[in-house]
C-alpha cells in the first residue's frame, strides 16, 4: 500500500557521526545499509539491505511530499533481483537513528567512494509540521544547507553517479 513520505533533507559538514553523537550525549541506533537502484520499463525502484533485512521501495513524485511504497522481501528475492537486473545505481552507508525532541533524525554517513558525505533526513506527519520544524541547535550548527527537493541530492541520483564511476563526496561538496 502506498503512503506519503513527508521529509526534509540536509547536507551536513563532513563529520564522524558516531563521535559527534557520543560527545553530545545522544543515544542512537546504527543500521548498515546497502541499496541498489533497478530500472524496469522506465521506472526506477530500490532494493535495500538493512542489517539482515531486505526491502523493496518505489517512490513517486519529488520535493517535500512523495508517494512511497515499501515492503519487506525475502533474502532470496533480493538476491534474485540483483542477479537478474543489473543495478543502475548503488551505495552503502551507516544510518544513525537518533530521537530528538520527539522527532527521529536519520543521519547517513556514506561509505566507499562517497566516504565523508553526511546527510540528515527527518520525516513528518504533515506538510505544515515539516514547514514549521526547526532543527535542534547542535544539529543546526552542522548544516551546510537544506537540500529538500533538490534532485542532485536524492539518494538515487547519488547512487547512479556513484556506480558510473568518477564520482566522490568531493564532487558533492564542491557543488555547494
Amino acid at each position: 500500500m502506498a503512503e506519503f513520505e513527508i521529509e526534509r533533507k540536509f547536507l551536513l559538514i563532513p563529520i564522524k557521526v558516531e563521535c559527534f553523537l557520543k560527545m553530545n550525549g545522544f543515544e542512537y541506533e546504527v543500521l548498515e545499509i546497502e541499496q541498489f537502484y533497478i530500472e524496469r520499463k522506465g521506472k526506477l525502484g530500490r532494493i535495500r539491505k538493512v542489517n539482515d533485512r531486505h526491502f523493496l521501495t518505489l517512490k513517486k513524485g519529488e520535493g517535500l511530499v512523495r508517494e512511497e511504497y515499501e515492503g519487506e522481501i525475502e533474502r532470496s528475492v533480493f538476491e534474485n533481483i540483483l542477479t537478474k537486473d543489473k543495478p543502475v545505481g548503488a551505495l552503502s552507508k551507516l544510518r544513525y537513528k537518533v530521537s530528538v525532541r520527539g522527532y527521529e533524525y536519520e543521519i547517513d554517513e556514506f561509505k566507499g567512494n562517497l566516504d565523508g558525505l553526511v546527510m540528515l533526513e527527518i520525516e513528518f506527519d504533515s506538510e505544515a509540521e515539516a514547514k514549521s520544524f526547526e532543527l535542534e541547535e547542535k544539529f543546526e550548527k552542522l548544516v551546510l544547507r537544506e537540500v529538500t527537493g533538490e534532485n542532485a541530492f536524492l539518494n538515487e541520483t547519488i547512487a547512479i553517479k556513484n556506480l558510473e564511476g568518477d564520482f566522490s563526496c568531493e564532487h558533492i561538496y564542491k557543488s555547494v
